[in-house]
């Protein structure tokens, strides 16, 4: 009975990642994609279909919560959830540092791990350089000392712990409860989800061209719906049903834990599934996700005839991506998660962690383009004049500083 249970859910999430690679083939559907187009042109539809499809998850997500089809709290703890998006220990430095290495990475590997895999369906072979440093780089996390090591012996004792505070959470009702010592509410967690998701949208929607996109706004929707199906499959009734019947058998499946579509992290384990020998304990559900995106925009680029081979023009082209791919790995399991894991997924929970990972892979990203911009328009200029200049764009610096012109 868990065997077939477990089936199910491989199935699912299998299907879930193949709509999602097909649709994100079709509509271009891609983080990096929306910055650029914000960067390069002041274009901002893409970045407002992404945006939508958040809003509408965390509205989506309360709304499962408040009428308690989904029990979201698993994601508080490492035992059952994967990432645990509302630990109660908030190592912000670790979202921060992270959600940068994340940024600058998939800028320099030409997408985030949604758009590697997408390309990968296409026939991309620069994309299977991409994902397999990828796998590297979160292996490296995963299976060593080397996050520990690098990284968490100095984040963890600058972290905050909401815990210590009286907070179940590092969500953002949960920490409004510690900080004004009231009780829990499951009105004012609904509230703070309405709040966050409705500002979300009244942005999204205050532009005329946006509205004027339907396809735009169709995507942003068929993702959150995506997204809400992989939180009701592993957090509701049959999720919970799940985590009991695996504690009972003899070997059970590898991060079946409550969770929804993310990209960084199924690659370690899928490192981990095929070093095991395919075997079916490591067959996670996050594997499902990666091998359905896959398919999905590979059934689409063969029925819409774009298949087609890619290869690197220069060793400079091919570094770069190695590169990119590597900080993704590293970055994205030490943010835990990346553009869609974090960006939708976690920040749906609400949870503080996420808001600073987006926000740090978003502003490293536009930084990294802009660095390029000008490193290719002024190519003998000292570096520091280039990283003044991007940081006077990034309004991290008054225009006075400015060293070079915008041609």
């Amino acid at each position: 009975m868990e065997i077939a249970l477990y089936s199910q859910y491989l199935i699912w999430f299998f299907v879930i990642a193949a709509i999602f690679g097909a649709l994100a083939n079709k509509t271009h559907f891609c983080t990096m994609g929306a910055v650029a187009d914000w960067a390069n042109f002041h274009d901002l539809n893409r970045m407002r279909s992404w945006v939508l499809a958040i809003g509408l998850t965390v509205i989506g997500l309360g709304l499962l919560e408040y009428f308690g089809l989904v029990d979201i709290s698993l994601t508080a703890s490492n035992e059952t959830s994967t990432p645990p998006y509302r630990f109660t220990n908030f190592v912000w430095l670790r979202h921060l540092v992270g959600g940068v290495m994340f940024g600058i990475g998939m800028t320099l590997g030409s997408g985030c791990g949604n758009k590697t895999l997408v390309r990968i369906g296409e026939g991309n072979m620069k994309a299977v350089v991409v994902f397999t440093m990828i796998m590297a780089g979160a292996s490296l996390m995963f299976f060593t000392n080397f996050d520990y090591l690098v990284f968490l012996q100095w984040m963890n004792p600058l972290s905050i712990d909401f815990g210590t505070m009286g907070a179940s959470g590092q969500d953002v009702a949960s920490v409004f409860f510690a900080v004004t010592d009231t009780e829990d509410s499951a009105n004012i967690r609904l509230l703070a989800a309405l709040l966050v998701g409705g500002t979300q949208l009244v942005w999204v929607f205050m532009s005329s061209d946006f509205r004027q996109q339907p396809a735009k706004i169709v995507t942003g929707i068929v993702v959150c719906l995506l997204v809400l199906s992989g939180w009701y499959l592993t957090a509701g009734e049959g999720g919970l049903l799940l985590i009991e019947e695996i504690e009972f058998m003899d070997q059970p499946p590898y991060a079946s834990g409550a969770q929804s579509v993310t990209f960084i992290g199924p690659t370690a384990h899928l490192a981990q599934y095929v070093y095991s020998g395919f075997s079916a304990a490591y067959l996670s559900l996050g594997v499902m996700l990666l091998v359905g995106v896959v398919a999905g925009s590979f059934i689409y680029s063969l029925v819409r005839r774009r298949i087609r081979l890619e290869w690197f023009v220069t060793w400079d082209d091919f570094f770069r991506h190695v590169i990119g791919g590597l900080l993704m790995g590293i970055g994205g399991v030490l943010a835990l998660g990346c553009t869609i894991g974090q960006g939708i997924s976690g920040f749906s929970t609400l949870a503080l962690g996420s808001f600073v990972a987006i926000a740090a892979i978003v502003v490293s990203s536009m930084m990294t383009m802009k660095y390029q911009y000008y490193r290719m328009l002024y190519d003998e200029s000292p570096l520091k004049d280039v990283i003044i200049t991007v940081m006077v764009d990034m309004r991290m610096l008054p225009g006075r500083f400015r060293r070079l012109e915008d041609l």
